[in-house]
């Protein structure tokens, strides 16, 4: 009949699935929403959990700066800031954090939450809206609930100006910069640490020497180990088969970098998928591996062997997918070939 749409016209949300743009105003809209979601599974976590969540450590720190005092003797099991570990952050950290210092702690960490979530949500869909159903996966619920900062870290995919935090965490940071070295990652970096030093002179000593002690405490197991000292994880390097693709150089510089084997870490990788069906797959997928992990580590559990299982799964079910996805793209830079 004149007038009917065609059959063959897709329909509203197929059109919203392939939509290769998000309008402005949408994204900002759909940004915010996904921060405060965030930021809700942060503060129901404080709220109902003892023990402060990752911010915690680095917000007191930020404190202690501003009150002229060397944080690093500060944080730790018993110590001024009671906390499972010691500050294993670089006192860069501390200065990012400085803005949330003057809040509570609960509040601190919420607000910090909502601004890694809300960055990272505009940062998925550079691509469209399909690449969105990679919030609602596991990594991201986890990262919401420690209020970890792989969500703010990954932002500096589609976000340039995010890139001088890269001197706030060196490992994930130097991930970061391999996919995509800007000159505001040098310089911004450059002043924050200068900055650093001119607040605390021996910080590098004191943050490296409080490193060196955490690990002790595990004896002879590092808590941080690369994806790539175990046999699967060699996978990831596959993606340099494409190298003048920043997902690419992310997925193998991912892999080689020390990292805790929580989900939070796999963040970054959710910057992989161009379409719906591969945000979805890697985020369905990212539930699998923290079930797997829980499944198939044998008991007792010990540090090595949920490490092991975990990293295994890692490079199984999400680095593997990630390069799948990379290996159909043609080996050229975005701005030359539309990514697939």
């Amino acid at each position: 009949m004149r007038g009917m749409p065609s059959s063959t016209e897709p329909g509203a949300i197929t059109q919203i699935l392939i939509a290769e743009r998000v309008p402005a105003r949408q994204r900002v809209v759909l940004a915010v929403l996904c921060g405060l979601l965030a930021a809700a599974i942060n503060l129901q976590a404080s709220l109902s959990l003892s023990g402060p969540r990752d911010f915690g450590p680095v917000w007191f720190a930020a404190r202690a700066v501003l009150h002229g005092v060397n944080p690093y003797p500060l944080i730790g099991p018993g110590l001024a800031f009671n906390d499972d570990a010691p500050l294993v952050y670089p006192l860069t950290a501390a200065l990012v954090a400085v803005p949330f210092a003057p809040l509570a702690e609960t509040i601190a960490s919420s607000l910090f939450v909502f601004i890694g979530a809300a960055l990272f949500a505009w940062a998925l869909m550079q691509s469209g809206y399909g690449p969105l159903f990679g919030f609602f996966s596991f990594s991201v619920r986890a990262a919401a609930f420690g209020a970890q900062w792989s969500m703010l870290f990954a932002a500096i995919g589609a976000l340039p100006v995010l890139s001088w935090i890269t001197a706030a965490k060196p490992t994930i940071g130097a991930a970061l910069f391999a996919a995509w070295p800007r000159w505001q990652a040098i310089a911004g970096g450059g002043i924050l640490t200068a900055i650093a030093f001119l607040v605390q002179p021996t910080w590098v000593r004191d943050w490296l020497h409080t490193v060196a002690t955490y690990r002790s405490w595990g004896g002879t197991q590092s808590p941080y180990h690369a994806v790539v000292e175990f046999p699967a994880g060699i996978i990831a390097l596959a993606a340099l088969l494409r190298w003048r693709r920043p997902e690419a150089r992310l997925i193998a510089a991912l892999a080689c970098v020390p990292i805790s084997p929580e989900a939070y870490e796999m963040v970054p990788l959710f910057l992989v998928p161009r379409t719906f069906l591969q945000a979805a797959t890697l985020a369905g997928l990212s539930y699998v591996q923290y079930v797997g992990t829980r499944a198939l580590t044998p008991r007792p559990w010990t540090h090595a062997t949920y490490l092991s299982t975990s990293m295994w799964l890692y490079a199984l079910l999400l680095f593997l997918p990630c390069v799948v996805m990379v290996l159909r793209r043609p080996n050229e830079a975005p701005c030359q070939s539309a990514a697939s």
